[in-house]
């Protein structure tokens, strides 16, 4: 147990994503203590797991890493990973938190990321800490360790301890930003669209996963189901976004997201046909309405304005049939696809709902609250203040920031 309690207590942030990088930086960089929290092993949030980023088609890791080594270097920054807060409450000096460390299994510090334990897990526990991180390392997925002691006895520097408990930390802080991201919501509810009954419909970021350069198949397209080139690809939009039975809310980045991965799936091979089924293309960054035009006139993807009525696997298994009706030709068509990419469900995450006049969201014994409320905390950033891309994500993070840092030089 550790107790934080300086003259100038430090700010939090929730998150290590983009946003909570650059909140906490730009902080630090301000003269400001900041502890920053997250539950996944390594920081970079949802963007770690993008293969490029638009409009420049550039490698998201690229700057990512840079963002994350600076953070991680900085003296006046204290990065809590594999952590989660599951408390906080306010007095008349700021607030006072409880935040939950789990310590990895692994010590990144004396790992030689030799392969001993993977080779030895018969679980899947071990796996690389991040395909660009550095130095490289592996981590244990708690979930499914069977904490056998296998890769303890084969690890030639001792950095396995299956051993480690919690450890709860306990802080003072003056101020809280959330910047705790988006994840995808469960499109089980909306069975129209066929989630989970083949296994080549996926959600688009399971799909950039798979297609991804540094994945499993090194940026090679293949199908899940037979690890065969398919012939044609569908990408639907507004899957559960802007949908009353889901998210009432445009998820803002999803339009971009699939003329990316389109464009990359012809650029990698020429031979496969891309339709992206849409309900309107939603392109509003610098540069992005530029990117959006190139696609329509250069890559050959079709582009067909209408939602799926119906996603269904053919009783062969070998495609995906999708029924929908072309509301520019005013024709209702089915037509089969090879695979199924479904784009739209982000959520906030954790979210929303104010507590009290301070907007400071309560939590649940998992660190989570509701995700659907409307109630926004008064330091929010990305897409936990509203669906952003990277670019947004910056500028907010930023503003967070500077708010916090105005509103401290204000009550001096």
């Amino acid at each position: 147990m550790m107790v934080q309690n300086n003259e100038k207590n430090p700010v939090l942030v929730v998150g290590g994503g983009v946003a909570g990088i650059i909140a906490a930086f730009d902080l630090a960089e301000m003269g400001r203590t900041v502890h920053l929290v997250d539950s996944a092993p390594l920081l970079g949030g949802q963007v770690a797991k993008l293969d490029k980023i638009y409009p420049t088609d550039h490698c998201a890791f690229c700057p990512l890493w840079t963002d994350i080594k600076k953070v991680q270097e900085h003296h006046r920054v204290i990065v809590h990973t594999t952590s989660k807060v599951t408390d906080i409450t306010q007095d008349a000096d700021g607030y006072n938190v409880v935040i939950v460390c789990d310590p990895p299994a692994i010590d990144e510090s004396l790992c030689i990321f030799c392969g001993r334990c993977v080779d030895t897990c018969t679980k899947g526990a071990v796996r690389p800490l991040w395909a660009h991180a550095y130095p490289p390392a592996y981590f244990i997925d708690r979930q499914l360790c069977a904490e056998c002691g296998d890769c303890v006895d084969v690890c030639p520097t001792e950095a396995i301890n299956l051993n480690r408990t919690e450890v709860e930390l306990f802080l003072a802080v003056d101020e809280v930003i959330w910047a705790t991201g988006f994840k995808e919501a469960d499109l089980s509810t909306l069975p129209e669209f066929g989630m989970g009954t083949h296994p080549d419909v996926m959600t688009s970021l399971e799909f950039e996963e798979w297609i991804a350069e540094a994945g499993v198949n090194k940026g090679t397209i293949t199908r899940k189901v037979n690890g065969a080139v398919p012939k044609n690809i569908a990408f639907i939009q507004c899957v559960g976004a802007r949908d009353q039975r889901m998210l009432p809310y445009c998820s803002a980045v999803c339009c971009m997201h699939a003329l990316k991965q389109a464009q990359w799936v012809k650029r990698r091979n020429p031979l496969i046909d891309c339709t992206i089924l849409y309900t309107d293309l939603r392109t509003v960054g610098r540069g992005y309405n530029e990117y959006s035009l190139r696609e329509l006139h250069e890559s050959a993807i079709t582009f067909i304005r209408g939602r799926p009525g119906l996603i269904h696997p053919l009783p062969t298994g070998d495609a995906i049939a999708i029924k929908y009706e072309n509301t520019l030709t005013q024709t209702r068509e089915i037509a089969k696809f090879d695979m199924v990419v479904l784009n739209g469900n982000l959520q906030t995450s954790p979210a929303r709902k104010a507590a009290d006049s301070q907007h400071i969201p309560p939590l649940n014994g998992e660190g989570f609250v509701d995700t659907m409320q409307d109630e926004i905390p008064r330091y929010a950033c990305g897409f936990n203040l509203e669906p952003a891309d990277i670019a947004e994500s910056v500028i907010q993070a930023s503003s967070a920031a500077m708010k916090v840092t105005i509103k401290e030089e204000l009550q001096k």
